[in-house]
């Protein structure tokens, strides 16, 4: 515990604090009991990983409980390493966010490994250019955690339902409430002792749009003091208000049927990729699908998809009934769930129209870039970006109109249509945030904190917010609440 004597509640952003990545709060009660919200990896400056996800800006081994929203790694993903540095208290999350960051956190250390074989390999290459008959040394080149880290986390995790209420201690008390955006997200509602009486802070976590394919509508949490919440879509609308199964017929009659092309989807593979696939079982079972072959590319995706499956009761009414009257929420005659790389390979050589989802949704690793690689110079194909691509990825740059791309030390002109729709879009936008906003307004609510967002996001959206001040806060900020 860390001692706190103000008799008040302490709140301080150590993550995602003007920014999107790395989600981390921490909050303090007056009996000095201290609550981690998230422990996300941070992901702003990729060439600087290593030094703002290795340390963290206070001593694990104080903190008493973990609560984790959900399971994305800018959520999730340093977990591994706060237990690794001292941590030994509980994680609290749902049963699906449990499911889903099992996968999500052994996928996130794949990719340092990788990651840290090409720095060595770099580091040996210039080594042996000046002539130097050992290798450069990699003693220091590490991954942030292991696979005795991931197992100390899945042992560590407790699982709650939503709209139940577990006790830390007499003092504090945690409650879930459906957030949307993926299956098992959550908002989180601290109920805290305070002399004064009691403190209700709440965290959004990552929201998710109302009328989504699978997931609930979010829920606001009622008669909240504080509201912590995210702001991705600040000061930006939703741009495509088409059914999903409308939009992606447009793009399937652009490039399948009229010129015998390939629409290849880049699509995150926890959340868009199962939302991709129900709309395209949707759209075969309402006659919209033509006969022509579906290819879903992402081992990760497989496992997720498997999560979706195993927790129907968690999606919303429309996809349940679906899944009741037809069997299943994703398959359908003309999918092929491509599991391994061989595979990848054989796509490359199908001359046929088909449509191609992969991850990763920026372009960024994954096995979406094979895909990319092979098609960005067929004039008949359409790249169509599902959802947001940070600045800097393949995906953002494509998305501008960038002419060439290196892939894998292959330089190829761009040939291939580029295009974008956020009708899978898994948060709301500056409306929706709005309306949430609405939903949570109360007569006692004292402040809102935007975090999870561009700061010119944040200051579109504060600039809108009504109901009472709202704060910005900066990386390391704190702020004492009162009831």
């Amino acid at each position: 515990m860390i001692h706190n004597d103000s008799g008040k509640v302490r709140y301080t952003s150590w993550g995602a604090a003007r920014q999107v990545t790395g989600s981390m709060h921490l909050v303090t009660t007056p009996s000095g009991y201290t609550v981690l919200i998230d422990c996300g990896l941070d992901y702003e400056k990729r060439d600087q990983f290593e030094a703002r996800n290795a340390h963290f800006p206070f001593d694990p081994a104080t903190v008493d409980l973990v609560v984790l929203t959900h399971a994305h790694i800018d959520h999730s993903g340093n977990l591994p390493n706060l237990v690794r540095q001292g941590f030994t208290g509980p994680i609290l999350c749902t049963g699906a966010t449990a499911e889903l960051s099992a996968f999500l956190l052994q996928d996130s250390l794949n990719i340092q490994r990788g990651e840290l074989a090409r720095m060595r390999e770099s580091r040996s290459r210039k080594f042996r250019k000046k002539g130097k008959r050992h290798h450069a040394p990699v003693a220091d080149l590490q991954t942030l955690y292991n696979n005795k880290h991931i197992q100390l986390v899945q042992e560590q995790t407790v699982e709650l339902g939503f709209r139940k209420e577990w006790r830390a201690d007499e003092a504090l008390s945690v409650e879930f409430f459906e957030a949307g955006h993926i299956l098992g997200a959550a908002s989180v509602l601290l109920r805290i002792a305070v002399p004064e009486g009691e403190l209700r802070l709440g965290f959004t976590g990552d929201l998710g749009n109302w009328g989504s394919p699978l997931v609930k509508d979010p829920v606001p949490m009622p008669a909240l003091d504080y509201l912590v919440s995210e702001s991705t879509y600040g000061g930006r609308m939703h741009q495509n208000l088409n059914d999903p199964r409308e939009e992606l017929a447009h793009y399937i009659r652009e490039s399948c049927e009229k010129f015998n092309g390939k629409l290849v989807i880049p699509a995150f593979s926890v959340g868009r990729t199962q939302s991709i696939l129900f709309t395209l079982n949707r759209m075969y079972h309402d006659g919209l699908l033509p006969r022509i072959r579906v290819f879903t590319d992402s081992p990760l995706a497989i496992r997720s998809t498997a999560v979706y499956n195993g927790n129907r009761h968690l999606l919303n009414d429309e996809a349940r009934a679906f899944a009741e009257k037809h069997g299943s929420l994703f398959d359908f005659p003309g999918l092929q769930v491509i599991q391994d790389e061989m595979s990848t390979e054989i796509i490359g050589e199908y001359n046929e129209p088909c449509i191609i989802v992969s991850s990763a949704g920026m372009v960024e690793g994954g096995r979406i870039q094979q895909h990319v690689r092979m098609n960005i110079q067929n004039p008949f194909a359409i790249i169509l970006i599902a959802g947001y691509c940070a600045e800097g990825t393949l995906g953002h740059r494509l998305l501008h109109g960038q002419r060439t791309v290196e892939i894998n030390r292959s330089v190829r002109e761009v040939y291939a249509k580029v295009a974008r729709t956020d009708v899978f879009s898994a948060h709301p936008d500056h409306k929706g945030l709005l309306r949430y906003f609405d939903g949570v307004a109360n007569p006692k609510l004292k402040g809102v904190f935007l975090v999870h967002g561009d700061e010119t996001c944040m200051q579109a959206l504060a600039a809108d917010v009504k109901h009472c001040p709202v704060h910005i806060p900066n990386k390391g900020q704190s702020f004492l609440l009162d009831a």
